[in-house]
């Protein structure tokens, strides 16, 4: 039966935060401080170096482009970095079932001079997550897909492996290699990194978007007074390095910044593809995120296909929104993001519909833990709807 709705689910959420905040707060003695089961746990991950990382730049692509920018003064060292998650999901009002996810990324990376960086992204994961038992489009963890082999044996794969060129002062940019193209193309400043914002897929990228995997490509980008931009993509649609220059996956988007560095903050991103495997067949799409007032984030996307490739790739149109902001709970500071997804499959008019909440809290520079909760009605008729809870720690080192 589908009675479930997702708003029953956010409003008892949200209810129960407000409970815990609105109780007396006791300022406790010294000789009581850190008494409590709760407070000894988080206690554990406190530190006193380094002060709050800003959740934008606690996401696995957030912290590549920061240690790229830092490469230039580190000519020809190899570096290392990296990050590390682990994930538990169940569905409680069923047969419980918990689903649990753990990967990490080691990332080298080198440079030659302040124009040229050379990098690599190593990973491993273990567990499928709930969607292996859940059939779904939107993707219920978007962190999970063992690279373990049919054997058994445990596998560390080479994600990407580029190159990045700059010149005429960084005004033009170019990356060739394995890439990833949503890296570049579709981004969300708030919603784009299943290892620190959500888990869902479909507010990482758009579900409507067919990127190919990882696989041999170029990027170039040329920007205007940081501003403006306008950038391209090429990608073989498969993990291939058989003839290079037919069968590519093309994607170009142009974009824009408003109020950059103040509470109004807008981004606003426009883009345009093709795919050899559903005809050369088209798509567009939009991707949007505001700051407003310096309290709250607004963020959105849009994407549709044409009907050959909507065929092809099972997905006519999606978009999302969501809004994030910071609360208190607990006498903790946490980065909360809710998000609304709905999906057109191709045919039939049938839907799929998803929502997450999620409640992120820093312990420290290196640590940041998740609790999740996520609705999903499946766009097969035969299914009811599912009600998941989460939790995620993240490590960077």
């Amino acid at each position: 039966m589908r009675t479930i709705r997702p708003f029953f689910w956010v409003a008892l959420f949200l209810i129960l935060t407000q409970e815990a905040l609105a109780l007396p707060v006791h300022e406790p003695r010294a000789e009581e401080r850190d008494t409590t089961l709760v407070n000894q746990f988080l206690g554990l991950f406190e530190t006193q170096e380094g002060a709050d990382i800003p959740e934008a730049q606690r996401s696995k692509r957030k912290q590549v482009d920061g240690l790229l920018k830092a490469l230039s003064q580190r000519d020809g060292k190899l570096q290392f970095n990296g990050v590390a998650t682990a994930s538990v999901q169940v569905e409680p009002m069923t047969d419980a079932n918990y689903q649990g996810v753990g990967s990490f990324d080691i990332f080298a990376f080198t440079s030659f001079g302040p124009h040229t960086i050379l990098f690599f992204d190593l990973e491993a994961v273990g567990g499928d997550g709930p969607d292996q038992l859940i059939p779904n489009r939107s993707v219920l963890n978007a962190d999970a897909g063992s690279s373990q082999s049919s054997e058994g044996i445990d596998h560390l794969v080479v994600l990407e492996a580029w190159a990045e060129f700059r010149a005429l002062k960084d005004l033009l940019t170019v990356n060739v290699g394995k890439i990833d193209v949503t890296n570049y193309f579709d981004n969300n400043l708030h919603a784009n990194d299943e290892t620190s914002q959500f888990l869902s897929g479909a507010f990482v990228n758009s579900i409507a978007l067919p990127a190919p995997m990882n696989s041999p490509g170029l990027r170039l980008r040329t920007s205007l007074f940081n501003r403006f931009y306008i950038q391209v993509g090429l990608n073989r649609f498969d993990n291939s390095g058989n003839d290079l220059m037919r069968h590519h996956f093309k994607i170009a988007e142009t974009g824009f910044m408003l109020f950059p560095g103040s509470k109004w903050e807008a981004n606003f991103r426009i883009y345009g593809y093709e795919h050899p495997a559903g005809g050369n067949s088209q798509g567009i799409g939009f991707s949007a995120d505001e700051l407003i007032a310096g309290t709250f984030t607004v963020f959105g996307r849009y994407a549709k296909n044409e009907r050959k490739l909507a065929e092809w790739f099972g997905v006519e149109r999606a978009w999302s929104a969501g809004i994030g902001f910071k609360q208190l709970v607990l006498n903790r500071e946490f980065n909360v993001g809710l998000a609304y997804g709905d999906t057109k499959l191709f045919g039939d008019g049938q839907r799929e519909r998803l929502a997450e909440l999620y409640l992120s809290n820093q312990f420290n520079q290196w640590v940041y833990l998740s609790p999740h909760l996520q609705w999903l009605d499946a766009a097969s008729p035969t299914q009811d709807e599912h009600v998941l809870l989460g939790l995620r720690i993240n490590f960077s080192y």
